[in-house]
């Protein structure tokens, strides 16, 4: 369901060095869960996507993903109406889905939105899924970052998620950033 998400440019992990930040350019920066692995990578036209998950964990047998994904080019379309066909590439995999509001807002001046989405039960196979998406309109890429969660199906009105991954999801969330060296309206956060 949310693997069908659309595929997004390159993937600059944080911790990333001062040299990586001396080549310039648009930036991703972001500090995956500590022990994540990185589990699938592919690279399609001007797309590409990143999929980390916990020790132990696969691709294809997951319960917890971080998936990074980047459109080369100038975003051609607002946060609003990329987070509304991520929410309908959703529906088409599921039953049923639910989603939050999207919150939109100016992060380091880049135009972001982030948005929930709950499908209770695929339709491929029989888990439910819950994510968190992030969508950032770089100057050179669209970036969507998604917190993943997959389980056993469930009701609607009681996602299984508990409150304390829901505040680290939105905690993670809230410290990535795009930044771009060459721009002093998008600084890039200091690094060690």
């Amino acid at each position: 369901m949310m693997r069908k998400v659309i595929a997004m440019g390159c993937l600059l992990l944080a911790g990333v060095s001062a040299r990586a930040q001396a080549q310039g350019g648009e930036q991703l920066f972001l500090v995956p869960p500590a022990g994540w692995t990185i589990v699938a990578h592919d690279v399609k036209n001007n797309a590409e996507m990143t999929e980390l998950t916990p020790p132990s964990q696969t691709a294809q047998n997951w319960t917890d993903k971080l998936k990074v994904e980047l459109i080369q080019g100038k975003p051609l379309a607002d946060v609003q109406t990329v987070l509304t066909s991520l929410i309908k590439a959703v529906h088409e995999d599921c039953d049923d889905i639910g989603a939050g509001q999207a919150q939109i807002a100016a992060e380091n001046g880049y135009d972001t939105g982030i948005r929930a989405v709950a499908c209770p039960k695929t339709k491929a196979n029989p888990h439910g899924e819950i994510g968190l998406l992030k969508v950032i309109l770089g100057r050179d890429r669209t970036y969507v970052i998604s917190r993943l969660w997959s389980g056993k199906p469930y009701d609607k009105d009681k996602i299984p998620l508990p409150p304390q991954a829901t505040q680290e999801w939105l905690s993670f969330m809230s410290k990535v950033v795009v930044c771009d060296p060459r721009d002093a309206k998008h600084p890039c956060p200091p690094t060690r």
